[in-house]
Parts: C-alpha cells; structure tokens; sequence
C-alpha cells in the first residue's frame, strides 16, 4: 500500500505547487529583509521606494518600522524565508520524518501569519501587500500537507534540531549583520544632527493653503513642520516628494508639510532670468487651482514628470481644472507663494524649511527621521 505523503511520491501535481509556492516564500521574504533594511538603514536618497508602498494604506514601511519588524535585530522576514527553505528542502530531500516536521511547521508559521495579519489591519491599520502574498502561500502550503500529506503534531527530532541550529545560525549572522548597520547608522546620523542644530534659525515660512498633511490646525502647532519650495520640473523636487509618504506615515498625528510653488521658469518666476524649465509655470498653475484637489494634482504631476506638458493638460481636464492656466486669482496665488522665497535667499530647488532651518537639496529618509527624533524631544 501507497504512503500518504505530499512529497514522498516524486513530483506530482500538488507537489509541484508546493515547490513552487516554497519558491515564492523564500522569495517574497528575500525581498522584504531587503526592504527592512533599504528603509531602516538607507544608504542614499529613495532606497526605500519599492513595488511595496502602493498607498497610504497598501504599503510596507508601516510595517517595517512597527515593533514586529525583527526580533532580536533580526528581521521577520529572514524567519519566514528559512520556512520557505525548509518546505523547498522536504521536497528535495523526501522522507517521513521530514515532512512531519514539516506539517508542523506549516501549521505554527500559519498561525503566526494569521497574528500578524490581524495585528496589521487592527493595531497598524495599515496592510503589507508583500507580507499579504506570504500568508497567502503560508496559507496554501499548510492546506497542501494537511490535506495531501503527513498530518502530524510531532516532528522529527533530527530533523528539527539539524534546521534549528542552521536557523540559529544564520540569525546570529544577520544580528551582528544589523548591529554593523546601526552603528554606522548612529555616527551618520548623530552628525546629521549637530549639522541640523547648527543652521541658522531663519524662522517659519508663512502659511500656504497647499497642504501634504496638516496634522494640526494650524501649521505653527504641530512639533515637526515642514515647508516644502520646489518645481514640478525638477527631478530631485520629484524624488524628495517620494520621500514625503514614507515620513508621513511615520510621523502620523506629529507633521505638517506645506508646499510652496517655486518653478525655475521666467514665464511666472520674476527671480528668474532664464526659462529653465518651460512647463513648471504652468504645473503650478493647475496644482494651485483647487486646494481641496492639491495633493492629488501634486502626485500625479510628478508621477507623470517625464511627459510634464501632456500631464498638465490631461490632469486639468480630469479634475475639470481647464481654465486654471490663464486664470488671474491663480496667478496671483502662485505669485504669492513665490514670493514667499525671498526670506530664504532661496539658490535651487528643492529647498525644504523644517522648523525654521533651510536645508538644500535633501537627504536620505533616515537623516530626517534622526533631525525629528531630536525635535519630538524639544519643548
């Protein structure tokens, strides 16, 4: 008579899909420890943009930076690409002991999935669509022994020991991999903000009604503010209004970021003498028509920054922002706005005022999180 066993009985259909969602484990969880660190410990500007941050509420850095990213500095995800393995490993290494083993594991790693999820939508109210995809093949992988292979609560003690100290090990390498990281981390950071201290306090730009998040009522009362002059042209404008969601979703209900239009285009620009970018005018013009529409009208003209003249019109005719281009009010808001520069001495864009200080260009997302950990702890 015939062994029960999903992988004692060569490559079958069902196994076939074991192997194959194995496979996906190792690399959906391969993907999020580099994301884990891309974010934590980003070594240039836009490292953590990725496939993984779709929305405000679809997206990985939440929870990246929640309490269950690693444990013991160790990521999550490095545990569940070592079940990932060790399902690929039963199937290329076929026998009774190791598939009880792995039924185990599949139903422990199932639960812990089902935990994590739970926790996700209710404590982070937030979702990881990579880590969803991992439940779901923890999921089908489970389904797949209990259903066609060796059902056991008890697993092989050789089994389980060889791969616990394989997991061991390879924990204790990312530990010391992650203390390398934070120390390096800490230097960069600490001297990121003895710089930040050290800027001339040049005072807060005045209000604008284009706001990424207003966290507070008034701008002055939240305790980390930004102001934000940039040009729908630049491409460094583009990259730092990438950075912006990332620093939003961590410092929720603690930032205000407003947006000041600065194009580098003579066309609206007076403090310009050349049209250096000959479509940033008219990106202002649309984004500061409507103020309830901003922030949409914003990510959408950068996303689109590539082909910036189609953008425009094609953004204005679908929030219905047709007559913004030639309007007078609208001018003259962008005016505004413009002239709200002229404190800062401002040289390019982008320029970013947090808390009264000037910073030109940007920096990486760690280098402001360390800047608004040490302004989260001044009066």
């Amino acid at each position: 008579m015939q062994k029960r066993g999903l992988t004692l009985q060569g490559i079958s259909g069902f196994n076939f899909l074991y192997i194959l969602c194995s496979f996906a484990m190792i690399a959906v969880s391969v993907y999020l420890t580099s994301h884990y660190y891309d974010t934590l410990f980003p070594t240039a500007i836009g490292n953590a943009n990725s496939l993984c941050n779709l929305s405000g509420f679809f997206n990985c850095d939440t929870a990246t930076y929640s309490p269950f990213a690693s444990f013991l500095k160790v990521p999550i995800s490095y545990f569940g690409a070592m079940v990932g393995l060790f399902f690929l490993g039963s199937s290329i290494f076929p026998s009774e002991g190791f598939e009880k083993t792995a039924s185990l594991v599949s139903k422990v790693n199932f639960l812990g999935c089902v935990v994590l999820f739970i926790y996700s939508i209710v404590g982070l109210g937030s979702l990881c669509p990579f880590c969803t995809a991992y439940y779901i093949l923890s999921g089908l992988n489970c389904f797949l022994l209990w259903k066609y292979g060796i059902h056991s609560w008890k697993p092989e003690v050789k089994t389980t020991a060889i791969w616990a100290v394989v997991i061991l090990a390879g924990a204790f390498l990312m530990n010391r991999h992650t203390n390398g990281k934070e120390v390096t981390l800490s230097q960069m950071n600490s001297s990121v903000v003895e710089q930040f201290k050290a800027l001339a306090n040049l005072g807060e730009a005045d209000e604008s009604p284009y706001k990424l998040v207003a966290s507070t009522e008034k701008f002055a009362d939240a305790p980390i503010r930004i102001s934000v002059f940039s040009d729908f042209e630049c491409p460094f404008c583009k990259m730092v209004a990438e950075q912006m969601p990332e620093l939003i979703r961590r410092y929720k209900g603690k930032i205000n970021v407003q947006y000041f239009f600065y194009p580098l285009d003579n066309k609206c620009n007076p403090n310009m003498k050349h049209g250096m970018h000959r479509n940033a005018c008219d990106a202002a013009m649309v984004a500061a028509c409507d103020e309830a529409k901003f922030a949409e009208v914003h990510d959408e003209l950068f996303a689109n920054q590539e082909k910036l003249a189609d953008a425009v019109l094609s953004v204005a005719k679908k929030h219905n922002l047709n007559n913004c281009l030639e309007n007078a009010d609208v001018k003259n808001k962008v005016a505004v706005l413009i002239n709200a520069a002229s404190k800062y001495n401002m040289r390019s864009t982008p320029t970013i005022i947090v808390n009264g200080r000037k910073i030109e260009g940007s920096i990486p997302n760690a280098q402001f999180s360390a800047i608004f950990d040490w302004l989260l702890t001044q009066k």
